[in-house]
């Protein structure tokens, strides 16, 4: 009986010391120079194609039919309120589409497609290609822009400006500042 048992804890320890021994390996080789793919995107080309989307349309139409009834009803707040806030969305549209302002409202609205985003590009993490500080040569880039732009429905001039916009380096965000459309 004492045979067996020992012969069951000897193997078992061996498989212990087996797992432990593959483990680290696994983890020594991520450390040193395991690739990591970044999935990067364009922020500019996703606000371009989020404010030439059929949804951002109609939110705006929506903000001008409720700016025409509190207007027809005095309701002099809500039309103040409405005014101010179409200019600041013109702001913010010319802050993300120009320069690298954070899209992050943009974002939401498609937060629960990004997983398939990540998972067709075959990436580890999304990030907008403006907050990139430092790499090192492990991490390797995969742009994920255009399925990124593709989740509103792009039509055809749309992705013209898209690609257009790509070209171009971002207006610096102190230029942008205050700058109203006229």
């Amino acid at each position: 009986m004492f045979g067996k048992t020992c012969v069951v804890f000897t193997v078992v320890l061996a498989g212990l010391v087996f797992c432990t021994a593959v483990g680290a390996q696994q983890s020594q080789e991520k450390a040193s120079g395991s690739k990591i793919y970044v999935g990067i995107f364009d922020s500019r080309a996703l606000a371009m194609a989020y404010y030439r989307s059929e949804p951002f349309n109609r939110k705006i139409n929506e903000m001008k039919a409720e700016c025409e009834k509190a207007k027809a009803q005095g309701d002099e707040k809500r039309v103040k309120e409405l005014e101010t806030e179409g200019p600041a969305l013109q702001e913010l549209a010319h802050k993300q589409g120009f320069s690298t302002w954070p899209v992050d409202n943009i974002l939401e609205k498609i937060k629960e497609k990004i997983p398939e985003i990540a998972k067709e590009a075959n990436v580890d993490i999304i990030i907008s290609k403006w907050t990139i500080a430092y790499q090192r040569s492990e991490i390797e880039f995969v742009d994920v822009t255009d399925l990124m732009v593709k989740l509103f429905n792009p039509d055809e001039e749309t992705l013209k400006l898209v690609k257009e916009i790509q070209k171009q380096k971002p207006i610096p965000l102190e230029e942008i500042e205050g700058h109203q459309c006229k």
